[in-house]
């Protein structure tokens, strides 16, 4: 069952209409009206106003802010469509294969915009084991594999001192050791 509905007229309300009256005050007369209530010694109310103010015109920079992000909003697509389009044929034609990206700023503060190509480097193959990730290309068991039998230390070998011990610490010490010895530390 569909009931008729009329248009009710939305009525402002006495905090609206007072944000509108704020709004359209000038400095002076702001002034003048902080003045008149210095003058009744009522410091809160002074306090209250001066706090109206501020909202009033934080709520006006913000209403002033979004404009200008919707107008700036409006012109991105037609920004991004002609530096691609000024790009698009340096792409096309390979000059840029060995970058991964560019990245493009122009702040109207300074001299001219800021072009840099990105390369991003080749991720380092991961072992399952902890740690915090590979710093060097060669694996404990390949060094252990060439070095094994020499003297680690107090008369055990490199081989058996790994075996000794799951201690992270002490296998670091280890592979420390057999790193220098292949000459990469």
């Amino acid at each position: 069952m569909v009931q008729n509905q009329e248009a009710v007229a939305v009525q402002p309300t006495d905090a609206d209409i007072e944000m509108d009256k704020l709004l359209a005050m000038t400095d002076a007369e702001r002034m003048k009206a902080i003045e008149e209530i210095v003058k009744t010694g009522d410091y809160k109310a002074v306090a209250a106003l001066s706090r109206k103010f501020d909202t009033v015109d934080k709520a006006k920079e913000k209403a002033e802010l979004d404009a200008k992000r919707q107008a700036l909003d409006a012109m991105k697509g037609k920004v991004e469509a002609a530096i691609s389009k000024a790009i698009k044929p340096i792409v096309d034609a390979g000059g840029l294969d060995a970058a991964d990206g560019i990245w493009y700023s122009y702040d109207f503060g300074e001299e001219a915009p800021v072009v840099r190509l990105m390369k991003s480097a080749p991720k380092a193959n991961r072992s399952t084991g902890g740690g915090g990730g590979k710093k060097f290309d060669i694996s404990t068991e390949d060094m252990l594999s060439r070095h094994g039998s020499e003297e680690y230390k107090d008369g055990i070998n490199f081989q058996q001192a790994w075996e000794s011990s799951t201690d992270k610490n002490w296998r670091y010490a280890i592979r420390t050791k057999l790193l220098k010895l292949e000459g990469i530390l």
